[in-house]
Order: structure tokens, then sequence, then C-alpha cells
């Protein structure tokens, strides 16, 4: 015979893996952390030491030293390839200068590699956040923007934030190759999933708005607290 299921154990039973699923993020989170720190402080600045040596090095002659400048070159890339590493790993900007800040970067810095216009207006991210919302809206602006630079090939690129209706609400835009969101899911879909997955733990939702040739929203809102 089954068991008679009693009202309420489904709601908790998706309670619990709520709090299982944001336990996992954080603790996730917290490896990046510690991985970005080793990075930067442990390997960056043994890198750095390195760099300072061979440019100081001087050999008896022409070749040697064109080879120790090269070695010195591939040093200096390799420690700005460590860098942006921890960086993407746990930006030390998230921390230290807030959420508005560091989404600023993020869009400057893509929009200084793709060589467009970029319209920033993140006023709405100055206010107080809990850790975790303002965690999760940095990773989805880290997400829609990766994929800009990856897929989309646009003139131009749009990140906003605004207050409405007691929700927060992040929107990134561009007006580039867009989608069609009918077709076998890839990597992109697989980042949306991603970010609609995220959101949803702390009760957000994602939208996205896309058709191909059209370009691409995706708006991030999250509840507001009283």
């Amino acid at each position: 015979m089954r068991a008679a299921i009693q009202p309420g154990e489904d709601e908790t039973a998706k309670a619990q893996r709520r709090r299982l699923t944001r336990r996992l993020v954080a603790v996730q989170e917290e490896q990046r952390l510690r991985l970005s720190r080793e990075l930067h402080d442990d390997l960056g600045q043994m890198l750095a030491s390195v760099a300072l040596e061979l440019h100081s090095i001087r050999a008896d002659s022409a070749e040697l030293d064109a080879r120790l400048a090269r070695a010195a070159q591939l040093v200096d890339q390799l420690s700005t390839r460590v860098h942006d590493a921890a960086w993407s790993l746990r930006p030390a900007d998230l921390d230290r200068l807030g959420l508005r800040a560091s989404v600023e970067d993020l869009a400057s810095m893509l929009c200084a590699q793709l060589g467009i216009p970029c319209d920033v207006d993140l006023e709405a991210l100055s206010r107080p956040l809990e850790p975790e919302v303002a965690l999760t809206l940095y990773r989805i602006a880290q997400e829609a923007l990766t994929n800009i630079g990856k897929h989309a090939r646009p003139s131009r690129v749009s990140v906003t934030a605004h207050i409405w209706d007691k929700r927060l609400r992040l929107t990134v835009e561009d007006n580039g190759d867009g989608f069609d969101g009918d077709v076998a899911p890839g990597s992109r879909h697989l980042g949306l999933a991603g970010m609609k997955e995220r959101l949803a733990l702390i009760g957000g939702e994602l939208t996205v708005e896309t058709a191909k040739g059209k370009g691409t929203a995706i708006y991030a809102d999250v509840p507001l607290p009283d």
C-alpha cells in the first residue's frame, strides 16, 4: 500500500533542497576565494619576483640578452593570466569596493577589449545588499558579459540597474547577433541555466529576450527587503 503524502511535504522537501543548494554554492564560493588568494598572493608574487630578476640580468652576448628578454616577457604574460584567473574566481574589488564598482569594471573591460561604446547606469547597485545577493548579481553580470564577448559581436553594450516595485533589476543588453532560443542547448544555454539557478536560490528570476540578429537582453530581478 502506498503511503499517504501529507500536505506540505513537497514544500518542505523543496525548502530543504534549496537550503542544501545554497550551502553548496556558499562552499563553492569559499573555495573560489581561497584559490583566488593563493593564485594572487603566492603564485603572483613568485612570478613577479622571477620577472624582476630576469629584467635585471644582462648576459655577455646579444643572443643571450634577447633570450632573457623573451623569458621575462613570457613571465610577464603569465603573471597577467594568473591575475586575470584570480580576479575571475573572486574579484578583490567585490569585497573592497562593492558591487557597483565591480560590475562597472566588468563592463568597462569587455567594451575596451571589443573597442565598442558601453552605456553604464548602476546607481541602484550602490545601496546595501546582502552578501549573497551582491555575489549572485555579480556572477550574473560576469556570465552575461562573458557570453557577449564570446558570441554576440555587438557594436554597443548596455549595463543598467533600476529599482521598481520592491525589486532590483540588473539588465545587460547588446545589439549583437542574438540567438534562437528554440535550437539545441549549447554552452550559452548552460550559462543561462546556471544564472537562473543562482537567482532562484535568493528568490530572484531571470528573463531573456533575444532573436537571431536582434541582440539579447538579460534581466535579473531580485526582491528587496521591506
